[in-house]
């Protein structure tokens, strides 16, 4: 019996971050892409839903006095590429 793949593309790096499973309105899908396209044109890397998610969930938890003790491991990855220039011009 063959094995079944994993969904969309590989993760980088040797982290112990794993996909998950998300279910949320439409409407909100929409608010969270807005924010996300906005966001990532204002800085220089790449942003996305998932690093969204992230920074949700870690401001949650902080509010609950659960977060984890060593933010650095639970920030985004500094090899995440910076946005190639608009290739366009």
């Amino acid at each position: 019996m063959a094995q079944a793949r994993p969904l969309g593309r590989p993760m980088k790096g040797r982290s112990r971050r794993v996909p998950i499973t998300v279910h949320a309105s439409v409407e909100t899908l929409d608010i969270i892409d807005t924010y996300v396209e906005e966001h990532s044109q204002q800085q220089e890397g790449q942003y996305s839903r998932s690093d969204f998610w992230n920074e949700a969930a870690t401001t949650y938890m902080k509010q609950l006095g659960i977060a984890p003790e060593d933010e650095e491991k639970e920030k985004r990855s500094k090899s995440v590429p910076k946005k190639s220039e608009d290739k366009s011009k």
